[in-house]
């Protein structure tokens, strides 16, 4: 009897652990720059990233039809290293030309693009001091 349970307990264990490791793996994303993309393509090809940059201010094309947006995201440091994104649902309020984003999705070398999942708006005037 005492066999069986500790026999019990180990699969239990190893099958939680499984469980884990695989929920973690799917849920890490890469955090890259647009840099990143252009100098080491190949490195996030079909994988899902986070890159953060500005959106490019006169990129921004809604097709209100499908509810798709496509713009171009630049480099925070370079402006020069540039990535279109293509992405479809609802952008987030004080989501507008030249502001931070964290661009979250599947980065596609083939299309040189990003379909993007999931738009975060980076608000640093909220976390600044008052003068």
């Amino acid at each position: 009897m005492k066999r069986k349970f500790v026999i019990g307990i180990v699969v239990l264990v190893s099958a939680f652990g499984f469980l884990f490791f695989q929920g973690l793996d799917q849920s890490m994303m890469a955090y890259v720059n647009v840099q990143d993309l252009e100098t080491h393509p190949q490195q996030h090809t079909n994988k899902v990233i986070q890159v953060t940059g500005i959106v490019q201010p006169g990129s921004v094309q809604l097709v209100a039809a499908e509810q798709t947006y496509y713009f171009v995201l630049q480099d925070l440091e370079d402006p020069r290293s540039q990535i279109r994104i293509v992405y479809r649902g609802i952008v987030p309020d004080n989501f507008k030309p030249g502001i931070q984003v964290v661009v979250q999705g599947q980065f596609q070398q083939d299309r040189g693009l990003i379909q993007a999942e999931r738009i975060l708006v980076k608000c640093p005037s909220k976390y600044e001091e008052d003068a």
